[in-house]
Formats: structure tokens, sequence, C-alpha cells
């Protein structure tokens, strides 16, 4: 409305970063659930000035089975419109519980794993 874009979109705009950045780095599905999501908005998202955005995501932690996104979302002249954490959990969906990263995972995640700061680093 009025040419906001709503905040509800940085949501999937984040979420499609992770998939395309687990897909990048295992070209397979893993079977992950989120536990939690945190966005920070930083500018307003306007349309159509801001119909494409890039988004920047790496990893900040790896836990026992668990793993911490990072993504900023900004617009093509680099200005960062939100920056935002999702926790994701590898899932053992038979059992319906969480389960350990499998040491071939955290080998494949590592590389990726930054501080928030370095903002020019990424996926």
């Amino acid at each position: 409305m009025n040419g906001h874009v709503n905040n509800a979109v940085y949501a999937t705009y984040m979420e499609e970063s992770r998939i395309s950045f687990l897909q990048e780095v295992f070209g397979q599905r893993l079977p992950l659930v989120i536990a939690s999501l945190h966005i920070d908005f930083r500018k307003e998202t306007r349309y159509p000035e801001h119909m494409d955005v890039v988004a920047r995501t790496w990893l900040t932690r790896l836990g026992r089975s668990s793993f911490e996104f990072y993504c900023q979302i900004c617009s093509e002249a680099g200005e960062v419109m939100c920056e935002g954490k999702a926790v994701v959990v590898y899932y053992d969906f038979e059992k319906r519980t969480s389960s350990p990263l499998p040491d071939w995972v955290r080998e494949k995640l590592l590389p990726y794993v930054r501080e928030p700061e370095e903002s020019n680093v990424g996926v």
C-alpha cells in the first residue's frame, strides 16, 4: 500500500536466501526446521524503487544440532534495508525431535561461519 513493501516480505526474502544458500552448498534438501527468526528493519523498502533486492547470507554459529544464518537484505545500490538472524535445527521427522548435525554437514558449513560485521561476505 502506498508504495511500501510490507515487513512480512522480509521473512520471505530471508527464507529464499537460506534455501539458495543450502542448495548451493549441499545441492540437496536437509531435514531442517526453523527455531527462531529475528529481523531488524533499517530502511523503508519501497515499490517500485526497490523491486530488486540483494540478499547477503552467511552463518554466524554452528551448534550441536543447530546453526544460525545471518542475512542482510540490501538495495541494488548497497543500502542495508534489513538484517536478521534465523536459527535452524537439524531435525529427525520420524522422532519429531532435533538431531545432532552429522559431521559431513558440519564440515560443509564450517567455511561459511563469519562474524556479523563481515557484511561483504556470503553466498
